[in-house]
């Protein structure tokens, strides 16, 4: 009978939900111009406990522009919040880019 006691551990796998890195993620969206849309989407960010470090609103023309900014969030957690608010039928478009403060580039993502 195997000693119970000599098992080794698996590796411990990475988590992509825990990678926070020291930068930033911007949020650029387009969405209709009514009067719930920004609690729609503030909505999304505060069931996970996120603050936006900036934001920024202009209506024009029926549409909204509405610009985020958080820091410290994984790149995993930003693409799948992205997918969430192209997800509410009030917004028409979401692109984001990781925002790297150590260096002069960032990551575009669209949809």
């Amino acid at each position: 009978m195997p000693n119970a006691t000599s098992r080794t551990c698996p590796a411990v796998r990475r988590d992509p939900w825990q990678d926070c890195p020291q930068s930033g993620v911007e949020y650029r969206l387009r969405a209709e111009a009514q009067a719930d849309v920004l609690c729609r989407l503030l909505g999304l960010f505060a069931q996970l406990q996120l603050v936006p470090g900036q934001m920024q609103v202009q209506c024009r023309d029926g549409d909204m522009d509405v610009r985020l900014q958080l820091d410290g969030l994984s790149l995993h957690r930003a693409n799948l919040l992205a997918e969430k608010l192209r997800a509410l039928v009030c917004v028409w478009q979401v692109d984001w880019r990781h925002l790297n403060h150590n260096a002069e580039t960032a990551i575009l993502r669209t949809g």
